[in-house]
């Protein structure tokens, strides 16, 4: 379970880097069976943006951000009837892809990316999480007023997502605070109280994170997290700057779905190397099946 949002941090498995190329080509044909076209081209972006921000260099991580740098692990023996495990990540990144019995479970799922803007790196242009951070907004661009002042959560300051890597093997204080919230504190706006366009563009949102896995893996959740019966306990939550309202280019902003299964957050952080710009960090999680259910 050890895996991280920050570079230079020990993961599992080796690194793509140590690889040859013949290996490292079998690691990414791998996570193109397990992943869509689009998750493939996130896990593409997302790489390309960690080249990138090596090539501008920083005091924090320095040569850390690199795509050589991410690792590859595979727990217990591939099987499509067995227990088995495929980890795949890097700084921003984290695929934890958990078969149990067969049935793929892709959470918990950490990307991010920095910079959130379109970025060139030789001669290819990626903007990787734009358009999960576009449809994102929108969910709360289409809010009303009223229904936005209801989902604002007063008093909550957001400088990463809620429920990151700090849960499973630490003893770090901020794992006590790592809990999803529950009763009177699962605040928000109902997805079930919205329209019929509203609860469209919220099914899009979901689509962007759990769509980026192999059908195989995503329809069955994809209908757990959006049926009616799940949106009639599904809130819309953000929290930053209340008079900026939803502005993922204003650090802070923060936007989250809460299903009775469903997780996902969506934190704006200052740039670490890109400075004076935001950036994206992101959760996908399944109160139930993180891990496949298994700790």
């Amino acid at each position: 379970t050890k895996w991280s949002n920050l570079p230079g941090t020990a993961r599992p498995g080796p690194t793509m880097g140590s690889l040859g190329s013949t290996s490292q080509a079998a690691a990414l044909a791998l996570m193109e069976t397990l992943l869509s076209s689009a998750g493939i081209e996130d896990l593409t972006g997302v790489r390309a943006a960690d080249d990138y921000l090596g090539s501008q260099g920083s005091s924090m991580g320095g040569g850390s951000y690199a795509a050589a740098n991410y690792h590859v692990a595979i727990l217990g023996t591939p099987s499509t009837t067995e227990n088995w495990e495929v980890m795949f990540g890097g700084h921003h990144m984290a695929y934890n892809i958990t078969f149990l019995g067969g049935v793929g479970y892709p959470v918990p799922n950490h990307i991010g990316v920095e910079p959130k803007a379109s970025f060139t790196l030789d001669s290819v242009s990626y903007a990787p999480l734009e358009d999960e951070g576009d449809d994102m907004v929108a969910v709360f661009k289409s809010l009303s007023d009223t229904d936005l002042s209801t989902a604002y959560l007063a008093g909550q300051n957001f400088a990463d997502v809620l429920i990151g890597p700090v849960e499973y093997g630490t003893s770090s204080a901020s794992a006590a605070k790592a809990k999803f919230p529950t009763g009177s504190n699962r605040t928000g706006v109902l997805v079930s109280s919205l329209s019929e366009t509203q609860q469209a563009l919220t099914t899009t949102a979901i689509k962007e994170w759990v769509g980026d896995y192999n059908s195989t893996i995503a329809d069955a959740l994809l209908a757990a997290y959006t049926s009616s019966t799940a949106y009639a306990d599904t809130y819309l939550a953000w929290g930053g700057t209340e008079s900026s309202g939803v502005d993922p280019d204003v650090n802070g902003t923060y936007m989250r779905i809460d299903g009775p299964r469903l997780w996902i957050e969506v934190s704006c952080q200052a740039g670490v190397v890109i400075q004076g710009k935001s950036h994206y960090h992101t959760i996908f999680r399944d109160k139930q099946y993180d891990y496949a259910g298994t700790l």
